[in-house]
């Protein structure tokens, strides 16, 4: 008996959505990364504008960003299609990502804060990461129910809202904010499915005000988080 596809049709708008993200990565990214290529000379941090050594870390985590934003391109285009099969591979493959990406989190963190400390950067090191990991859970822990499963993994890109718009001193909160309405907007439109959305934006804002609070409220102890990680002043 052949199986009835799960998958609702209006899905493939999302890799236009996410197509189109990508491309706003790119172009945040573009002074201080891509721009470069494939030499990467004279590139300058987005904070204070002094020029940066670009390092294999920073490649390793430029390229799983990719990566990622890739998948996530390409997975409703294989349930546009039918491809059930390669979907699920897919998704068994993103487990590792997942890990490789937040070695490279880790990493590059490692590589910042080292170089030069930040508070201010260090607490969106403590939402940003967190966010992704957080809406990637929430997707395998929803795997079994692909309505809530796709738009889990949608909320992703949130993660990569805040650094990119970093590096144009952009309305990073402001643009994540219009993406959690655009997001409800269209399901208004189409099929009516808020809730992972509602978990999504509840989630973020307790978050946010968590680190909110660590940054104006007790940079001692964000301070003291700072030196349990890196251990110098």
């Amino acid at each position: 008996m052949k199986k009835k596809w799960p998958y609702g049709k209006n899905l493939p708008l999302s890799a236009l959505l996410l197509c189109i993200f990508t491309v706003l990565v790119i172009y945040c990214f573009y002074q201080s990364y891509f721009g470069e290529f494939p030499d990467f000379e004279g590139v300058v941090s987005p904070i204070g504008n002094v020029p940066i050594t670009i390092t294999w870390v920073t490649h390793f985590h430029a390229l799983m960003i990719m990566a990622w934003l890739l998948m996530l391109i390409v997975q409703p285009i294989l349930i546009l299609k039918k491809q059930l099969n390669w979907h699920r591979l897919l998704g068994k493959i993103s487990y590792g990502l997942v890990a490789l990406m937040i070695l490279s989190f880790v990493l590059i963190v490692r590589q910042e804060q080292l170089r030069e400390k930040s508070l201010p950067v260090f607490a969106s090191n403590l939402l940003d990461p967190i966010v992704f990991v957080v809406m990637y859970g929430l997707a395998i822990y929803y795997r079994k129910k692909p309505a809530y499963h796709a738009r889990f993994m949608v909320m992703t890109i949130i993660g990569f809202v805040g650094p990119a718009f970093a590096r144009i001193q952009g309305p990073a909160l402001e643009t994540i904010f219009a993406l959690f309405a655009l997001f409800l907007l269209l399901e208004w439109r189409t099929r009516k499915i808020y809730t992972p959305y509602l978990i999504s934006l509840g989630y973020y804002v307790t978050h946010l005000g968590s680190v909110a609070y660590l940054f104006f409220g007790n940079q001692a102890l964000l301070d003291s988080i700072w030196h349990f990680f890196f251990g110098k002043g």
